[in-house]
């Protein structure tokens, strides 16, 4: 059973801000004893861990095959939102393989976030 899936990030709040905005609670955020920012936001039963680490930038593949997916509800209307927020949106609206609503964006270090219509996963 998978915990979690954990990213370096440029800017601890930017991303946390970002995954909240998507419907992320944040379950922890604090300094390590290394001293790195981390945080941990839950998005339904899967979590996101970052790390905000000096001197390391995180490296994301921009082909949208390498991507995080995240049910939401209203994408229809989210969409335009986060445009007008300067959210990169990569693919636009259009219909998934199951034929629900998707669209992909950038989170902001440059990682592909697939945002499908609520419902149960359909590839």
């Amino acid at each position: 059973m998978l915990k979690h899936v954990s990213f370096l990030t440029r800017d601890l709040a930017a991303a946390v801000a970002f995954y909240t905005r998507l419907g992320g609670v944040v379950e922890k955020q604090l300094t390590t004893p290394e001293g790195y920012g981390r945080a941990v936001v839950r998005l339904g039963t899967g979590r996101l861990q970052f790390f905000e680490v000096g001197g390391e930038v995180p490296a994301p593949h921009s082909h949208w095959a390498e991507h995080i997916a995240l049910h939401v509800q209203g994408l229809r209307a989210l969409l335009p939102v986060l445009r007008a927020q300067g959210v990169p949106v990569t693919r636009d609206l259009q219909p998934s393989p199951g034929g629900r609503d998707m669209a992909f964006v950038q989170d902001p270090d440059g990682r592909q976030v697939e945002l499908l219509e609520g419902g149960t996963v359909d590839g």
